[in-house]
């Protein structure tokens, strides 16, 4: 199997910090203010990655070692491009989904 063919296999972790509105970058938030939202849920995660055909993978109970105390979970989604614009598209995606509300 050559390099390319083992990359595209590979899934893309997305922790719910990532896209989360009350975190600043230094906190863990990698998507811009205006592709972010309140308090992002995984089951959200999930539902904006299947209406963009990502073929999400929830896994729940899981902790993010910057807030290791709060069991958030994170979605593992298709690896088709690069994680910061993949990022977007799910909290653009999210804010569709709540009615456009951050």
């Amino acid at each position: 199997m050559q390099k390319e063919e083992m990359k595209q296999n590979k899934k893309i972790i997305i922790w719910p910090i990532y896209l989360d509105l009350s975190r600043t970058r230094n906190e863990g938030r990698l998507t811009p203010k205006e592709f972010s939202v309140k308090s992002p849920k995984a089951s959200e995660i999930v539902k904006a990655a299947d209406n963009l055909g990502l073929h999400p993978e929830i896994y729940q109970n899981k902790v993010h070692p910057s807030i290791w105390w709060e069991k958030t979970g994170y979605v593992a989604i298709d690896n088709i491009g690069p994680k910061s614009d993949l990022l977007r598209r799910i909290g653009k995606e999210i804010i569709r989904m709540r009615g456009g509300k951050q």
